[in-house]
């Protein structure tokens, strides 16, 4: 399962970098039954680019994308305390249904593979080696755009040395 981890230190109390991470996510928007998953509404650019919630300890987010990956990373966190400020701890993984549907699905096709001799098994080892990339090849660039959206966000506005 891909997972993705990292921490981010910030010189600011755990309240302030809960405020800057609550101004890049909104309310979760599900519909009655998770139909929001068949809705192909486009995102409004202006609006928060996370959808989810932040408490003052912690968070739970995903990416609010038009159209749909269920790759998406899972994204959940949580503020510490440190003698500097703030550590921020994030991690991000594949929703655990795909998890347990690329498993069987890649064991069956992996049982297959071995348990066929013939030509078929190239196949079936294309099919294997298929859904490995298929996963690996949608989380990571997500996972990759939601830090660095996390990360701008929690650190705040950088002072601009001019002349």
């Amino acid at each position: 399962m891909p997972i993705y981890r990292f921490q981010i230190d910030v010189d600011a109390p755990p309240q302030i970098v809960a405020e800057r991470l609550r101004s890049i996510v909104r309310q979760d928007r599900r519909e009655p039954f998770g139909m929001d998953w068949w809705s192909w509404r486009s995102r409004d650019p202006a609006s928060p680019p996370f959808m989810g919630t932040v408490r003052d300890d912690s968070f739970r987010l995903r990416r609010d994308i038009r159209g749909r990956n269920s790759f998406l990373p899972q994204v959940r966190g949580h503020f510490a305390s440190i003698p500097t400020g703030t550590r921020v701890c994030v991690t991000m993984f594949v929703h655990p249904l795909v998890v347990l549907f690329m498993a069987f699905w890649l064991g069956l096709v992996g049982y297959g593979g071995r348990a066929d001799p013939s030509a078929n098994s190239l196949v079936l080892w294309c099919m294997f080696i298929f859904g490995i990339v298929l996963t690996t090849a949608s989380f990571f660039p997500e996972a990759l755009q939601a830090k660095r959206i996390i990360s701008a966000a929690v650190l705040g506005p950088r002072p601009v040395l001019g002349l």
